[in-house]
């Protein structure tokens, strides 16, 4: 006598859903959606940017990013409304580690950076002097349509109005992923005021 899983209605859905108009994609994970914009991550963490920030090694396309993302955001990390999975080393260099804790005695002396709208302590360091690292971080929200720019719409349209967001589980949207050790918000002063970011010169 064979045997047989009992189909999930979530199977006739892609696990990975790409919708190119709106730079967006939707992962599953068993009976759960997690959205992402692999453009705004790379944006936030790319070799490109600007600000400063953990950069990325080694995860530098939205594929290497999936790959990621589906190897290491497993079902059961994904409980409750806010999912923070926190220094997984995903065994590969995936960027620098800029973090650093600061000695009492250069709290409050050290030249100060506006990132996203706080000012974060730096230490100037010798080019190519960051560590790297294989610990990524990894925080998700609950989705909300208002940032989703229609991508619900979409997702409803590709399977044919069969199956909707609504009827999953949860759906995340991944609020951001980062290489190295896991800092709180800027807004978390008593952490900043202990911490600093390391800045090449």
């Amino acid at each position: 006598m064979a045997f047989f899983n009992k189909k999930s209605k979530f199977d006739s859905v892609s696990v990975v859903s790409v919708f190119p108009k709106i730079g967006t994609v939707v992962l599953r994970v068993d009976d759960k959606l997690i959205v992402f914009s692999p453009s705004y991550l790379l944006g936030k963490h790319g070799s490109t940017s600007k600000e400063v920030s953990s950069k990325f090694l080694e995860v530098r396309t939205a594929r290497e990013l999936l790959l990621v993302l589906k190897a290491h955001v497993t079902p059961r990390k994904l409980k409750g409304d806010r999912v923070e999975i926190k220094e997984v080393d995903i065994g590969i260099d995936c960027g620098f580690n800029n973090l650093v804790k600061l000695s009492p005695d250069l709290i409050g002396v050290l030249p100060q950076e506006n990132v996203r709208g706080s000012n974060i302590n730096l230490v100037y360091t010798t080019k190519g002097k960051i560590p790297k690292t294989q610990l990524m971080n990894f925080i998700l929200v609950g989705f909300n349509p208002k940032f989703g720019q229609g991508v619900e719409t979409l997702f409803s349209e590709k399977y044919g109005g069969n199956i909707t967001f609504n009827e999953f589980t949860k759906v995340y949207a991944v609020l951001t992923l980062f290489p190295g050790k896991f800092a709180p918000p800027f807004q978390d002063t008593n952490f900043w005021n202990e911490h600093a970011l390391l800045k090449e010169m």
